[in-house]
C-alpha cells in the first residue's frame, strides 16, 4: 500500500515496516563515475530503493528477496557489491553492520 506521504510503497513483514520506492528515482543521487561502474557491471539499471527501522529489519529482507538476483547491492556506504557477494558476506558474518563496518574489513 502506498505511504501517503511519500507515496512510497510500504510493506510489512516479519514484524517489520518497510518503505520501498520503486521508481529508480534513487539513481538521479548517484555521481556519474558511480553510474558508469553499475551499468558497466549490469547495464540499465534498475534500482530500488529500501528502507528499514533496523538491521535486522534489513538483514531479514534482503536474505529473503536477493537470492537468485543477479545484480548489485548499494550499501549506502561507499560500496556497491554483486548480489552474490552480498549474501555470502551476510551468511559469513551474520552480525555484519554495513553501515559501520566495510567488507573489506571482514575477513
Amino acid at each position: 500500500m502506498p505511504d501517503p506521504v511519500t507515496g512510497d510503497e510500504r510493506l510489512h513483514r516479519y514484524g517489520y515496516a518497510y518503505c520501498l520506492d520503486l521508481s529508480g528515482g534513487i539513481l538521479a543521487d548517484y555521481e556519474p563515475d558511480e553510474l558508469d561502474q553499475v551499468t558497466s557491471s549490469i547495464g540499465e539499471p534498475y534500482a530500488v530503493y529500501v528502507s528499514c527501522q533496523s538491521m535486522d529489519a534489513a538483514r531479514a529482507f534482503l536474505r529473503e528477496v536477493l537470492p537468485g538476483v543477479d545484480g548489485l547491492v548499494d550499501t549506502n556506504h561507499f560500496e556497491i557489491l554483486p548480489t552474490s557477494g552480498f549474501l555470502a558476506l551476510m551468511d559469513r558474518h551474520p552480525d555484519w553492520d554495513w553501515r559501520r563496518r566495510p567488507s573489506t574489513d571482514l575477513r
